[in-house]
């Protein structure tokens, strides 16, 4: 018996073990990251909701937006507060390295979403650093 080349092989395992059984686990998994960019942690947040208890490979990787894009939103919040303070000092200074950190962390989040998005699209587990992330939902 021979095998079909063009018919795709089992999807493989993560990290943790877990196989994503459903084609259809690993679209919301892709758009839970790229709804980030869009709407921030909301998207991910109810992917998370819906399908948390269904499918562990769906709920690590809507965690896992939830987490990148929280922790995103609190460090631009920060950026904003800096910038702020600068620009009490010397206004176009302020402006301009709150825009600089601002675009630096947009960037550094973009490409761990862009990550996230082929991690899910191999059906494995992507790391997102620390630093970057803080476990606000498991």
């Amino acid at each position: 018996m021979t095998s079909n080349p063009a018919q795709p092989g089992p999807a493989a395992p993560d990290r943790s073990g877990q196989q994503p059984s459903r084609d259809s686990e690993v679209k919301a998994a892709k758009v839970g990251y790229l709804g980030v960019i869009v709407l921030g942690p909301v998207i991910p947040l109810a992917i998370y909701a819906v399908g948390a208890r269904r499918s562990p490979f769906l709920r690590q990787h809507a965690a896992a937006a939830v987490n990148l894009s929280v922790t995103c939103l609190l460090y631009g919040l920060c950026c904003a507060i800096v910038g702020g303070l600068l620009a009490l000092d010397i206004v176009p200074f302020g402006l301009v390295i709150g825009i600089l950190l601002g675009l630096a962390l947009w960037l550094t989040m973009l490409r761990y979403l862009i990550r996230g998005v082929g991690a899910a699209h191999r059906g494995e587990q992507d790391e997102i650093p620390r630093w970057l992330s803080a476990k606000v939902v498991r």
